[in-house]
């Protein structure tokens, strides 16, 4: 049985610390634990006076539950992706002074659409863009210019693709990268590695195991845009850290 300690409380999360990473809750129901007790994971069947859905589970520390929740909120989940975004969030409002009131609402609609890989967005029409309610594909572009005009040294861009975005997360401060991209044949494909001056050492982790031919043709593809690409296929066992 897995039994871990209350780290961190806000609303109706708990973050729970255990022997296997730490894991976020949203309670169920007006009983929510306090900082500091301990929980015992089992069936929901079971009777006990807490009640949560496992919202998150990372073998690696979260960052605390109040940068957390309006990414959770929104429906993003990925533990290495809200660690990451949250990151690039007190990056922005580090230079802002503060968030803007439309910030998480646009930053999800981005992170779960993407933009048009087509024409720029000029820089008049962003702002035009970021105070219109209307959601369109140069919506998309003009906040993710936005975007990562504040967020250094992160960098995120969410490329519209069927049936899931193609996500590309990047730390100049750790020079860590990861692409996220959903292919017909290969299923989900994850690419993570470390950036040098010169190029990037990446392994390609995906879902059914790609052909020497497809493994060159994304290094081909990846080196024209990272400079020179050393890309070899590997195991799930690995993580982004921001």
């Amino acid at each position: 049985m897995v039994a871990g300690r209350v780290v961190d409380v806000y609303g109706k999360y708990v973050k729970v610390k255990t022997q296997r990473g730490e894991k976020i809750l949203k309670m169920k129901g007006k009983k929510v634990p306090d900082k500091g007790w301990i929980l015992e994971f089992r069936k929901e069947s079971v009777a006990s006076p807490f009640v949560g859905s496992l919202i998150v589970e990372s073998l690696d520390p979260l960052p605390p539950l109040s940068d957390l929740v309006p990414l959770l909120d929104r429906g993003i989940s990925d533990p290495i992706d809200v660690t990451f975004l949250s990151s690039l969030t007190r990056s922005i409002a580090s230079r802002l002074g503060k968030l803007p009131k439309w910030y998480y609402d646009r930053l999800a609609e981005y992170y779960q659409k993407g933009e048009d890989r087509s024409n720029g967005v000029y820089s008049d029409l962003v702002a035009k863009v970021m105070n219109s309610k209307k959601s369109n594909p140069d919506g998309m572009k003009a906040f993710g210019d936005w975007l990562n005009t504040f967020s250094h040294p992160f960098y995120f861009r969410s490329y519209s693709n069927d049936p899931k975005p193609t996500r590309v997360f990047f730390s100049k401060a750790t020079s860590m990268i990861k692409i996220e991209h959903i292919s017909k044949n290969h299923g989900r494909i994850i690419v993570e590695g470390m950036m040098g001056k010169t190029g990037a050492k990446l392994k390609v982790v995906p879902e059914k195991p790609i052909d020497q031919r497809a493994l060159e043709n994304l290094r081909k593809k990846l080196s024209m845009i990272l400079g020179n690409a050393f890309v070899v296929q590997g195991g799930m066992n690995l993580g982004l850290y921001v």
